[in-house]
């Protein structure tokens, strides 16, 4: 909390190996350079940005959006069950269920085309490895090609949405005004783009996570399958017992000394909210064990901490809670078929592949 809650610290971009020229054409697609996203603004610029962006994200957009992503989960586990009751019943729980359902959301969410989800999912998916600080030649061109037709098709949409208003994130996203002043077309191009590259796979690392996790835990497991009480807070101590997001950069602006450390003002601080989520100091004895009635489970660092807390928390709650209740509900007998693999990235961890045995459907 005393780094992420600093005023004297910057989110700006700090020089790794991956800042290369090829790289910066990645930020330039991705929006942080020619217009940083929010993700990389410092107040008061940040400042401005969310308060018009808040007015989007609200209780009322979240709850028009739970029937849909229940829909959305349904019909997949629908189509599980008919795979599962022809025999067919092992899949990689990752790309068949936790990869498609986010950006699903996020799509019907912005209003666009459902015709288009599976090229942008690939675009997306190219430019979220940008999130991380080391990136492969290979993955460099994959991320400037993605950028390219990303932006592309997002310049579109907005005119799209200007031309025809509808009742959608998007259309908000363009007529959101506070006291006068709204995003300009490439603020809204960055804004946009950063919806689908911070909240696509970290919300698929809480389901993937998530899941493993209560499959390693068959009492918690159980309290789920047979409990709908623990519904409210199972997110939070999912996310707190497996963070989907593992750190959080800031340079310190002034110095300051954290944690007995005497740290340079212009130096890198990188925040382990992982660690953070397990630390007994402040969750005592049980901080290592995965308890889904956890009743400050809320309190973990997953979604970050002062001005640059998650916007789309509230979001990836809800998402979290279905995927997860309603795949553990429909298929009572989930289990591994074998040992999922890791996708080894520092900042977004998670699984790559989780091989699962549906077993029959309920």
């Amino acid at each position: 909390h005393q780094v992420l809650r600093d005023p004297h610290t910057s989110v700006r971009r700090f020089e790794s190996s991956a800042d290369t020229p090829e790289h910066m054409q990645v930020l330039r697609n991705r929006g942080e350079e020619r217009t940083p996203s929010i993700l990389g603004l410092d107040p008061p610029d940040h400042t401005r940005l969310r308060k018009l962006v808040q007015r989007t994200f609200t209780p009322r957009s979240i709850a028009r959006m739970r029937e849909r992503t229940t829909t959305i989960v349904d019909e997949l586990l629908d189509n599980l069950s008919t795979r599962s009751r022809k025999g067919d019943d092992e899949i990689d729980l990752i790309a068949d269920y936790a990869f498609v359902i986010p950006f699903a959301v996020i799509h019907a969410m912005l209003g666009l085309p459902t015709a288009d989800v599976e090229r942008v999912r690939s675009w997306s998916h190219a430019l979220t490895q940008t999130l991380e600080p080391y990136l492969t030649p290979e993955q460099v061109d994959a991320a400037v090609d993605g950028g390219t037709h990303m932006e592309a098709y997002l310049r579109d949409a907005i005119a799209w949405k200007r031309r025809e208003p509808a009742e959608d994130l998007l259309t908000d996203l363009v007529q959101v005004e506070e006291e006068g002043d709204r995003m300009d077309e490439e603020e809204l191009l960055a804004m946009t783009s950063l919806l689908f590259v911070a909240g696509h796979e970290t919300t698929v690392n809480l389901i993937g996570n998530g899941t493993h996790a209560l499959l390693r835990h068959p009492d918690q497991l159980a309290q789920v399958r047979d409990d709908e009480s623990v519904d409210e807070t199972l997110a939070d101590e999912l996310l707190r017992y497996d963070s989907p997001v593992q750190t959080s950069g800031r340079r310190m602006m002034h110095d300051v000394e954290i944690g007995g450390v005497e740290v340079p003002s212009g130096e890198m601080v990188l925040t382990a909210l992982g660690s953070a989520n397990r630390d007994p100091r402040f969750w005592g004895d049980t901080a290592a064990q995965l308890d889904v009635t956890r009743a400050d489970a809320n309190r973990h660092m997953s979604f970050g901490s002062g001005v640059h807390h998650c916007l789309g928390a509230a979001l990836a709650r809800m998402e979290g809670e279905i995927a997860v209740t309603r795949l553990v509900r429909r298929f009572p007998d989930l289990a591994l078929a074998a040992e999922p693999t890791y996708n080894a990235r520092i900042i977004l961890r998670g699984r790559e592949a989780m091989p699962v045995a549906l077993g029959q459907p309920a």
